[in-house]
């Protein structure tokens, strides 16, 4: 890869792996809420290990991605628990405390670095704004906080220290056996205090849940990034899966981030993975 890639990914690692928000898988995302006075705790893993960067054609040779050297190293994980509680029948308010990790390692730098620690914690509530006579087709607006509580002054930092806030609504559908999720949000992002403004970007999702039998489902969906314009940055990931439930109060789910296109850059994100495995488990206290 040539130098000039291999500068950007270093200038923009402690950003990019700092943006917890914007890689958060939402398998299966939804518009269902709790009852009223219930709770509900989910823990979801997801690991990354960068394998490319996109040079944007600084060198006026067309751009275009770049696989990192195999003597250079970019990872990140996150273990993520969120608790859920239903404040009414119609509003679910729901808050994430990240656990992070971050390592890089580089042709051009001396050793290895790594930073673990608190990320940045998310408040997102769920409002249930229409259901169906036979209860579906159910729609809910989304709406949620990130708030800079990661350390932003280690390196590679676990925040990019901004304050960003998210909009969006969810659509669930029965057809059959089978749910089916569709979800849109919007991420506005601050601005850090070096001045570099972190742009904004859309996310969504549309997934199915197709049962085996009582206890099995395959889990089939799609992920999209778009930044502020769709020649500067987008990115498109398979994510099929499979989740077990108990049949009481336990669900596992697993699934595989698969990248299908993805360009860029445009102040979002210069590095991207083939693949990454993503674990999900939820306990309903009801």
């Amino acid at each position: 890869m040539r130098r000039t890639a291999v500068v950007i990914t270093t200038a923009f690692a402690a950003l990019v792996l700092a943006q917890t928000a914007i890689a958060t898988p939402v398998v299966g995302v939804s518009a269902n809420t709790l009852p009223q006075g219930k709770f509900m705790l989910d823990t979801w893993y997801f690991y990354r290990d960068y394998t490319r960067a996109y040079n944007d054609n600084l060198d006026e040779d067309g751009g275009g991605w770049e696989d990192l050297p195999n003597s250079s190293t970019l990872t990140g994980a996150c273990l993520v628990p969120r608790i859920y509680y239903g404040a009414t029948d119609w509003l679910t308010i729901r808050a994430g405390f990240p656990l992070e990790y971050r390592f890089r390692s580089f042709e051009s730098e001396n050793g290895e670095l790594s930073s673990v620690g608190i990320g940045d914690v998310v408040i997102d509530p769920k409002i249930q704004i229409y259901r169906g006579e036979e209860g579906y087709p159910r729609v809910a607006l989304l709406a949620g906080v990130r708030f800079p509580t990661g350390d932003d002054g280690c390196d590679p930092a676990l925040s990019d220290g901004t304050t960003d806030v998210v909009g969006g609504f969810a659509v669930t559908h029965r057809m059959g056996r089978i749910d089916g999720h569709a979800c849109v949000t919007y991420w506005l992002n601050g601005e850090t205090d070096t001045g570099y403004d972190v742009k904004d970007l859309w996310v969504a999702s549309i997934s199915l849940e197709n049962p085996i039998n009582e206890n099995w489902r395959l889990l089939w969906e799609a992920k999209g990034y778009v930044g502020e314009t769709l020649d500067e940055y987008y990115r498109l990931y398979a994510c099929p899966g499979v989740s077990w439930d108990n049949g009481e109060h336990l669900t596992i789910g697993a699934s595989t981030f698969i990248s299908v296109v993805a360009k860029g850059g445009g102040g979002v994100s210069w590095v991207d993975f083939e693949w990454a495995p993503y674990v999900k488990a939820y306990y309903r206290f009801f």
